[in-house]
């Protein structure tokens, strides 16, 4: 499971995006709300945050996004026991938050949007690490509910990137036939280059996330696009792979010549 938050000063607007019909949002719930609409739970939580006037960025932003097999198959009520969890572990306490789902891209995530402002005019949540605390949540709701965690998701994706990459690479000559393998086997890659046309590095990208950034589902915005090289495996460098290919198109060349000589 995956979880950014980050603190903002909030607007209509942006309540009215969350909750669009594109969005095939669907609401969850509230604390300490009774907001029946996007534009009357933004107005009933800015009416509590007015009375802070100190604190510029008056609410917390959060995207909660569980892996897409399991995501897939919660319920209305699954997805509210993650939205209280997460608020009872990011110590939201008795302020104002509500959650809408989201449900327009390949993973359904949750938006929870969250008032620092409590109903005496005190801003009870620091928002001081929120990103680093999110993650945590998050990662320990994973463990009990024996889900895997954003750290192993991300390993066992790079370990299939890397698999992909080494045969496609011991089986061609060429960049470009790399290229074709590894779509065919569901990635897209990407190559680097230096001043003077000199390879310099590769990213690989699964082709479920290589779409424009408003097809992109929140986990692949958040994880952000694919993998570099280095990030697949340290030991594995470009030049020793471009070496590979060109050792394979010379190998390649004189099985041709050699067949054409007998």
């Amino acid at each position: 499971m995956i979880a950014k938050a980050k603190s903002v000063k909030g607007s209509l607007a942006a309540a009215l995006y969350k909750e669009r019909e594109d969005k095939q949002h669907e609401f969850i719930c509230q604390n300490n709300m009774i907001g029946e609409n996007a534009k009357e739970r933004w107005e009933e939580m800015r009416d509590i945050a007015n009375l802070n006037s100190r604190t510029e960025n008056k609410y917390i932003e959060n995207v909660i996004s569980p892996p897409k097999e399991i995501g897939e198959k919660l319920t209305k009520e699954d997805w509210e026991k993650i939205a209280k969890d997460y608020a009872e572990k990011m110590h939201f306490g008795e302020n104002q938050w509500y959650a809408v789902k989201h449900n327009n891209t390949d993973e359904p995530h949750l938006h929870i949007i969250v008032n620092r402002i409590d109903f005496s005019a005190k801003n009870t949540i620091n928002s001081q690490y929120i990103g680093e605390k999110s993650g945590k949540a998050v990662e320990a709701m994973s463990r009990e509910r024996g889900w895997k965690t954003a750290q192993e998701f991300a390993k066992e994706k790079k370990e299939e990137i890397k698999a992909s990459l080494q045969n496609s690479v011991g089986s061609s000559r060429s960049w470009g036939e790399v290229a074709e393998k590894m779509k065919s086997q569901g990635y897209h890659l990407e190559l680097s280059y230096k001043e003077g046309n000199k390879l310099n590095g590769a990213r690989v990208i699964p082709l479920q996330e290589f779409k424009n950034k408003e097809d992109m589902s929140r986990r692949e915005e958040l994880a952000k696009k694919g993998y570099k090289l280095s990030e697949i495996d340290r030991k594995t460098k470009i030049s020793d792979l471009d070496k590979k290919l060109k050792e394979n198109e010379l190998k390649q060349a004189k099985t041709q010549n050699y067949g054409r000589s007998r």
